[in-house]
């Protein structure tokens, strides 16, 4: 018997607000066991820290145990949110439903998932 393998490609629609949410959750308590600060670079270009990325700027994220620190950017989270979702993590919490993000289901282990994921292409803590 053959087998064949086949590619499906899928959009995923993602808004200025679906990544507000998810970076509110990530700085809020997702990424905090592992990360002890989130320095804006440049000046603040929404309100919160967490409206930075959405609007195209960047956020150094220190670790909480050592001198390490990550640059994390719109184009990175993008592509961890594609990496989530193509990987079908926390499928069953429904926060991506189709081709839309429902950010009331992305809770902080989520949003853990897909900054580890934008920043290191895996999951390095927890």
């Amino acid at each position: 018997m053959y087998e064949f393998d086949i590619v499906i490609e899928k959009k995923l629609k993602v808004t200025q607000e679906d990544i507000d949410d998810i970076m509110c959750s990530a700085l809020e308590g997702g990424i905090t066991y592992w990360c002890n600060e989130a320095e804006v670079v440049g000046k603040y270009l929404g309100e919160w820290a967490h409206e930075q990325i959405s609007r195209g700027g960047t956020l150094i994220l220190h670790d909480a145990e050592s001198d390490d620190k990550w640059e994390l950017n719109r184009d990175n989270l993008l592509k961890g949110i594609a990496q989530a979702y193509e990987g079908n993590w926390f499928m069953e919490y429904g926060w991506c439903d189709g081709n839309v993000i429902d950010t009331c289901q992305v809770d902080a282990e989520v949003a853990d998932v897909i900054v580890q994921l934008a920043l290191f292409g895996e999951i390095v803590f927890g």
